[in-house]
């Protein structure tokens, strides 16, 4: 892909975090504190709004995207790797004297999260303001995407907006710490995917069993979600909506890196409802986008496209 983009029949907007992304893999079971171990050490760009963008222009979407991204070699090499894409991101904001975001994670030798830091201060420079000010971008998109990075007022204010022009929402929360402030903005939501951490926290209530996260993917949506989504990993997922519910199976594959498995299942159930497929369709596209991308190295899995995704299905 690249800035010269085909006509797109879906155009999205997306605000959220952008930042680059170190992740590291301890080489031997034991880890020594206070110690050089051998890992294996991989950057990439990340934050979960970024990842849904390029998701989304992979999968064939005309994308708009609103992060912050600070005045420095990293920003801009952030925001030209997007315009590569494809990816609109003139409604960005390039911030003098701080730096771009960033994220570090340390996993466990099974590949599971063990320590993670981030630094996304700068996303308190999308302020209520800047939203306003593209209002007539929020009005001409077919659906917005986001993620809980954004602050409070900017949440408010972006939600007055859609409410206004009557444009659905996707939103991923992010983080369990996170996922609370998008509590007044249910009804106001078409799709959330939190996972099981999230979900608890968003609703006030812990998920000890199976039969609990499935109520809770119903209470999201008894709270006025119109697409309720718990991601378990390589558990699958629950979803509900007002008509249905139930519990799809992730796909059996060994995965190589499971980083942005979440946000490529919430890039690829938002392009479904845009495609106008039902819930549980939509749903099994996210699944088999997740898929897809724990079986690459990046991120972003660089090849995927609506087609793979449907070819997944088809196995």
């Amino acid at each position: 892909m690249n800035g010269e983009r085909n006509f797109a029949e879906h155009r999205v907007l997306v605000l959220g975090a952008a930042g680059m992304d170190v992740k590291i893999y301890p080489r031997d079971q034991a880890v020594e504190p206070a110690r050089s171990n051998p890992g294996h050490i991989r950057w990439a760009w990340g934050g979960v709004a970024r990842n849904m963008a390029e998701n989304l222009a992979r999968l064939g979407a005309e994308v708009h995207f609103i992060t912050a991204v600070g005045d420095d070699q990293l920003g801009r090499q952030l925001l030209l790797s997007l315009h590569d894409l494809g990816v609109d991101t003139d409604a960005s904001l390039t911030v003098s004297g701080k730096p771009t975001s960033s994220y570090v994670a340390l996993y466990h030798h099974d590949k599971q999260l063990w320590l993670a830091f981030e630094d996304m201060g700068l996303m308190r420079e999308i302020t209520p303001g800047h939203i306003h000010r593209l209002r007539g971008l929020v009005k001409s998109v077919d659906m917005v995407c986001l993620d809980a990075n954004l602050s409070a007022r900017a949440l408010e204010t972006l939600f007055r907006l859609t409410r206004q022009y009557d444009i659905p929402v996707c939103v991923d929360p992010t983080t369990a710490r996170l996922a609370p402030r998008l509590h007044p903005y249910l009804p106001g939501i078409t799709v959330i995917t939190p996972d099981k951490d999230e979900a608890a926290a968003l609703l006030g209530a812990p998920f000890d069993t199976e039969e609990a996260i499935g109520a809770g993917a119903r209470r999201l949506v008894q709270l006025g979600v119109q697409l309720a989504v718990i991601t378990l990993g390589p558990d699958g997922l629950f979803y509900a909506t007002s008509e249905e519910s139930g519990r799809l199976p992730a796909f059996p594959v060994d995965v190589v890196d499971p980083v942005g498995a979440g946000d490529a299942l919430t890039a690829a159930v938002a392009y479904g409802l845009l495609e106008d497929v039902s819930p549980e369709e939509a749903v099994r596209l996210g699944l088999s986008a997740a898929t897809q991308t724990v079986l690459c190295r990046e991120t972003v899995c660089p090849t995927l496209s609506l087609e793979m995704i449907y070819e997944q299905l088809m196995v």
